[in-house]
């Protein structure tokens, strides 16, 4: 479930991004997802294939597929064959059954991989130590059912100093490169504010400027940790992005240099601890701790800017001095048992645009959200 509460038009610019919505746009009750997930090993090899019948509708199969890979210890680690997600980024990284707020944060796919959750592929990953793990992949920009075009290459690595029940630091850095044509998905970031069904603030798009040649590259570099004690847990993440040719300016095509950062807090008034996954080398959620659940406060705060906005470079196309969202996020969530969680997440955003010259206003959209989600697995 769903409200938006759109911001209101100035008298003293154009009205844009939640400005012109109605009141009640977007609002409303939706199947999120509607997962069926087959998993298993057959003669030492493992294998998941997960369609989402939620996006049938408008996403026919095999579109609509998620994760479909085949998988085999090799070494220190496993090799996987397939569809499923590049490896960058803690949030990224982590399951929907398990990600603290309703919405990925702008480090993610919802923000600067945008429309990349899931590529088809080669990748391989696995523990060097206890404490030390390691992903690479080659994919291309493409998921099943479009054609085998764009390449990404890239990967991320892992450290736990601390590693201890109920007392986890956590450390990351990641690095990718996400080149694409026409044929492929396009290696664009973006920023959605507002939950799920809100506006979308358009970051760059590499390529877009006229005359760019027929290849063209995301380069992406981010830091990420994660620190819990007993039923407190913090994590944050920052990336630094760059796109090829994505505007022009004094008739030539320039690039862009996007900043993406988030700091996210939550806190068990139950007292659960959460659980550290090896495997993803992502944090999951606890089970439950009394027959009442478990109690989850949480907040984050959240940011995305194209740096390279200004009046003659216009890679947003804003038309604008700047190109900045912040998105706060308010939530609460009940685990009512292993199986099934409620939660309740509260957005106040802004979307800042800068000004179009010398003593004209600077122009926001402050639009605020409410979203609640029940979530039943089994």
């Amino acid at each position: 479930m769903h409200s938006l509460y759109p911001d209101q038009p100035s008298a003293n610019y154009p009205a844009f991004g939640s400005q012109l919505l109605s009141g009640d746009d977007r609002d409303g009750f939706n199947w999120r997802r509607t997962y069926a997930t087959i998993t298993g090993k057959i003669y030492g090899i493992n294998f998941k294939f997960e369609n989402d019948f939620a996006v049938n509708e408008t996403t026919p199969f095999p579109h609509s597929l998620r994760e479909a890979w085949v998988a085999a210890k090799l070494g220190p680690g496993q090799l996987t064959v397939g569809q499923f997600k590049p490896y960058r980024g803690l949030e990224e990284i982590t399951s929907s059954n398990e990600i603290t707020m309703m919405e990925r944060p702008s480090t993610s796919s919802t923000g600067i991989y945008n429309g990349r959750q899931f590529l088809t592929g080669i990748g391989y990953r696995g523990m060097v130590k206890d404490n030390l793990g390691f992903g690479i992949h080659v994919m291309s920009l493409a998921h099943f059912g479009l054609p085998l075009e764009g390449i990404t290459y890239g990967g991320r690595a892992v450290w736990l100093p601390i590693d201890r029940p109920g007392h986890i630091l956590h450390l990351g850095l990641s690095a990718s490169r996400d080149t694409a044509n026409k044929d492929s998905l396009a290696a664009k970031s973006v920023d959605v504010y507002g939950g799920r069904f809100g506006v979308n603030q358009l970051l760059g798009v590499a390529g877009a400027s006229p005359g760019s040649p027929s290849h063209n590259s995301q380069s992406t570099f981010a830091a990420e940790a994660a620190y819990a004690i007993g039923p407190l847990t913090l994590q944050g993440e920052y990336a630094i992005v760059g796109l090829d040719n994505t505007h022009q300016a004094n008739g030539r095509s320039r690039n862009s240099t996007i900043q993406a950062f988030y700091v996210q807090v939550s806190w068990f008034l139950t007292g659960e601890t959460v659980v550290y996954k090896k495997d993803r080398g992502a944090l999951g959620k606890p089970q439950p701790g009394s027959k009442w659940g478990a109690l989850e406060l949480t907040g984050r705060y959240d940011l995305a800017e194209n740096l390279s906005q200004n009046l003659s470079a216009n890679p947003c196309r804003s038309g604008t001095s700047k190109c900045q969202v912040q998105v706060i996020t308010l939530g609460v969530n009940w685990y009512l048992n292993p199986n099934m969680r409620f939660m309740l997440n509260y957005y106040l955003t802004e979307a800042q645009h800068g000004n179009t010259g010398p003593g004209t206003p600077a122009r926001t959209d402050q639009l605020s959200a409410l979203s609640f989600r029940t979530q039943i697995n089994f």
